[in-house]
């Protein structure tokens, strides 16, 4: 080795030893490290500029209130004019203004920050070209988790004011546990539900019709308006349109059960594609492969979206799934436990209601099923 590499070498190991730090060193560096962090929590959160290399912690990013609040990233310039997202498309909008916008950086890369149909958005002018700098707060939600990611929330609806929750009587049969996810969902959301019983022209007498009512009385009782509706015939479509006046909707179920159907009789400007349920299986097919939404007049908006095979719900415990099921709450005050997840507890009041009678024992198996997904 020549001396001009030895004297590289020496010079190496000389700049390294100014680096290490020993075992006393580094407690000192912690203790101070603790006093910086106590004074800094009296003085409210640290800027960028406050951080030192000797600090060995790490400030922790807050987790997002959910997808319905404004984090960080989002900026809203006030006086950056408004506009409502009417379709969602990669890497841009479609506005009710009729404009199509382009989507910030910033907001395009950030999942918690994703666009919804339904959005209120902060909208600039950049040679010639819209483009969404921010979103306003959302006041209410209809979501689930992303089929994509299952750690993200997928809105599907913001800004609504009342939910379709549609089922058919047959072709595709009526599923209540679909009725009682999405009930969680929009309680969960801010979201008032109304639940529309389709294609009730397909019951074949009185007796049908009976057990129907029955069947939707336990909704009924929860003081959800149900309607018993027929596109064939006409049934409820006045009193469902009149439901929807001067309010922002969405229309959430299953593929096949007639959506799509629905929307053409209160909006037949709108000229949606329909489809029949697959023969082999019973299942719809999918005529709506995005949501979008369209304005009535009169302020009456509706958001149509894909069918769905199934509805999940996003990152809920036991005690939060609990408050969607209000009719528990009389019987549950009489567990014997305060903390009673009503499955398997000794003296289990709740349980005991639904084996009685007193309770739904449909909605009480729903709750189990949801409660064991989760």
């Amino acid at each position: 080795m020549d001396p001009a590499d030895k004297e590289r070498l020496r010079q190496r190991f000389s700049r390294s030893l100014k680096k290490y730090v020993g075992h006393d060193e580094q407690k000192q560096r912690k203790i101070a490290s603790r006093h910086r962090r106590a004074e800094q929590s009296d003085q409210g959160p640290r800027r960028r500029g406050d951080w030192s290399e000797d600090d060995e912690t790490f400030e922790k990013i807050p987790k997002s209130a959910g997808s319905g609040a404004v984090t960080r990233q989002n900026h809203l310039d006030p006086d950056l004019p408004r506009a409502t997202v009417v379709a969602v498309h990669h890497g841009r909008v479609a506005l009710d203004t009729g404009e199509q916008a382009r989507i910030a950086p910033h907001l395009a890369l950030d999942p918690t920050l994703r666009l919804a149909v339904g959005d209120e958005v902060a909208v600039s002018s950049q040679s010639g070209q819209s483009r969404v700098e921010g979103i306003v707060e959302r006041r209410s939600r209809l979501s689930r988790p992303d089929p994509g990611n299952p750690n993200h929330e997928l809105v599907i609806a913001a800004n609504v004011d009342v939910a379709v929750v549609v089922v058919s009587v047959s072709n595709p049969p009526l599923h209540v546990g679909l009725i009682d996810r999405c009930l969680v969902a929009l309680d969960r959301g801010g979201v008032e539900p109304l639940i529309c019983v389709n294609k009730v022209d397909l019951l074949e007498g009185p007796v049908d019709r009976e057990q129907l009512q029955q069947k939707m009385a336990v909704y009924r009782d929860l003081s959800i308006p149900v309607l018993l509706c027929s596109t064939a015939t006409g049934d409820s479509m006045g009193e469902l349109r009149q439901q929807l006046q001067g309010k922002t909707s969405v229309l959430v179920g299953h593929s096949g059960v007639g959506k799509s159907s629905i929307l053409n009789t209160i909006d037949p400007a709108g000229e949606r594609q329909t489809g029949d349920v697959r023969d082999h299986d019973g299942k719809g097919r999918h005529t709506t492969s995005s949501s979008s939404l369209r304005s009535l007049g009169d302020g009456t908006r509706i958001i149509d979206t894909p069918g769905v095979r199934s509805f999940g719900l996003w990152q809920m415990d036991a005690r939060e799934l609990q408050a969607s099921f209000p009719e528990f709450d009389t019987d549950g005050d009489r567990c014997r436990f305060s903390n009673c997840s009503h499955l398997q507890e000794p003296d289990c009041a709740v349980r005991e209601a639904a084996e009685r009678g007193k309770l739904s024992k449909t909605r009480y198996e729903s709750y189990l099923r949801i409660l064991e997904s989760l």
